[in-house]
């Protein structure tokens, strides 16, 4: 254990508090770069430099490992705190040295993803750090036998390494070809364009995350059967969509899958009429408060709300971007978009809706006694309430059950609930029983 300053003037009650032990970093070495520029590591040791303490050196030692990580250049970084030696080192100095494993020049991957009631398998190449600045660039595959099939090549530069390091700003720019099938309602789309997308994190008050993007693609919406009403077929074809999406993001939850305290907010704008001949604005909203109550028991609150309406160039809103309620994730004991407008028996999605729901997780009985095993799983007790092209509750659709909650790695959660439909209308796709959803946002 070191002395403070180096000559014993600590004492003897005090020579394992490390906060008063006296420091000052000399000089930070960072080794192992092959294909990074100096300057973009260089804001890694200003934090360092400030410190004056054993203890504060240590943690902010910690803090510049994690920076180096975001930076994305490296597979793994060691840090090696020793004395300062040399004719400029001084009586209470210190070297800092960390030791990177760059990332080799090319990286594949191959797994399974979990989407929104979906899991896909993708593959990645990646070509990481190509301009020694953090840049990188990959081309990204996903199949899915249910729904959505994507191939994107993208590029993408991170800021990290300015003086706006806070804020982790990163531009990236995508080619992308996306196919999505509705089978409730007899048609898929096929997208192909490009985008740009500017992120960022804003910490005045609260942590935010934004998103700002520019996209220019091509919509094709094809059927999948004959039988398809003609309100559907009166959409078919390829038609040109020009956007700006904004997006913002507030979370302060402990966890992601089974959070105990904490809050969600998450809103996404879109306006689309800068080109082309599709021309919409819309807006959705979703939130999620958490509390905890006693012997485990943890109460969730949920809230979604969408909006699509005409502009002044619009002449017809386009059926993929309408809002589809029920399933799962959203209203629960109804089948995905069974609780919406219909036309010959085929939903056809709405302009407006809303869900809100009332969820109640318990640990399962005996938790104690598997307690790695248990904590990946929930009792899941549910009320959800609804509806779709009004925001009154005249008309609205509801159900309740129960059921169980598994985790997936922090990044998902299965549910296998029991739903009782309460409140339903005549031509809705209700699911009376045991429903299956996976996905990363339920409300």
């Amino acid at each position: 254990m070191p002395q403070s300053g180096r000559d014993g003037a600590a004492s003897k009650d005090s020579k394992y508090d490390l906060s008063k032990i006296s420091t000052r970093v000399d000089r930070v070495n960072v080794s192992g770069l092959l294909r990074t520029h100096n300057d973009y590591v260089m804001r890694a040791a200003d934090g360092l430099f400030k410190t004056n303490n054993f203890q504060d050196l240590m943690l902010e030692a910690m803090s510049t490992k994690s920076y180096l990580h975001e930076l994305g250049i490296f597979k793994d970084v060691s840090v090696h705190i020793d004395i300062s030696r040399g004719a400029d080192a001084t009586p209470q100095g210190y070297e800092v040295t960390f030791k990177g494993n760059e990332m080799s020049r090319m990286m594949g991957s191959a797994g399974t993803e979990i989407g929104q009631n979906e899991g896909s398998l993708r593959t990645e190449l990646t070509i990481p750090n190509i301009l020694g600045r953090g840049e990188s660039i990959s081309l990204q595959g996903s199949y899915s036998s249910t729904r959505a099939n994507d191939l994107q090549l993208k590029f993408w530069k991170p800021f990290f390494h300015t003086r706006f390091r806070e804020n982790r700003p990163e531009l990236s720019f995508s080619i992308f070809r996306q196919t999505d099938r509705f089978d409730i309602s007899s048609f898929q789309t096929t997208n192909i364009g490009y985008n740009v997308d500017f992120s960022a994190h804003t910490m005045v008050g609260v942590d935010l995350t934004h998103s700002l993007q520019y996209e220019n693609s091509i919509r094709d919406v094809g059927l999948l059967n004959k039988s398809v009403p003609f309100a559907i077929r009166d959409h078919c074809g390829p038609k040109l969509a020009s956007l700006l999406r904004y997006s913002v993001i507030f979370d302060n939850r402990d966890a992601t899958v089974f959070p105990t305290r904490g809050l969600l907010l998450k809103s996404v704008n879109e306006y689309c009429g800068l080109g082309g001949n599709i021309a919409y604005t819309s807006s959705t909203a979703h939130g999620e408060f958490n509390v905890p109550l006693f012997a485990g028991l943890v109460a969730q609150f949920c809230g979604r709300v969408g909006v699509v309406k005409e502009t002044k160039n619009t002449t017809q809103l386009p059926i993929n971007s309408l809002f589809y309620c029920g399933g799962p994730l959203t209203l629960r004991g109804f089948k995905f978009g069974g609780a919406g407008p219909v036309v010959e028996g085929t939903p056809i999605g709405a302009q407006t809706f809303w869900c809100t729901g009332a969820h109640l997780f318990a640990p399962l009985p005996f938790a104690g006694v598997f307690k790695n095993l248990a904590s990946h799983f929930r009792m899941h007790f549910f009320y959800n309430i609804g509806n779709s092209n009004s925001f009154s509750t005249e008309n609205m659709r509801s159900a309740f059950g129960m059921g169980l909650a598994v985790k997936l790695a922090e990044r998902a959660r299965i549910e296998l609930n029991y739903c009782v439909p309460v409140r339903r209308q005549t031509t809705d796709k209700i699911l009376n029983g045991f429903q299956f959803g996976i996905g990363y946002e339920f409300v």
